[in-house]
C-alpha cells in the first residue's frame, strides 16, 4: 500500500447470487457515504451497502508457505 502511496483499503459490494454476496477489494480513498475504521495503521473503507451485508465477514492477514494474503471469512448461503 505504501508503494502505491494509498492508505486505505476500500471493500465495494458488486453483486448478490447464491452463494452470497460478491465484494471488491481494491486500494484507494474513502468515499463520502463509506464507513471507515482504522485497525493497526490502516485504513479500511466500506461502502454503506457491503456495510449492511458483511456484519458477519472477519478479514485476517495470512502468511503460510503459500505466501501472503487476506482471507475473509464468514456466513456464506450457498445452493
Amino acid at each position: 500500500m505504501k508503494e502505491n502511496g494509498v492508505s486505505t483499503l476500500r471493500f465495494t459490494f458488486e453483486s448478490a447470487g447464491c452463494c452470497g454476496p460478491s465484494y471488491g477489494i481494491n486500494l484507494g480513498e474513502a468515499q463520502e457515504n463509506d464507513v471507515t475504521e482504522t485497525v493497526n495503521g490502516i485504513e479500511f473503507a466500506m461502502d454503506s451497502k457491503a456495510f449492511d451485508i458483511a456484519n458477519t465477514l472477519t478479514i485476517d492477514y495470512v502468511e503460510d508457505q503459500q505466501g501472503a494474503g487476506l482471507v475473509i471469512s464468514g456466513e456464506s448461503n450457498c445452493c
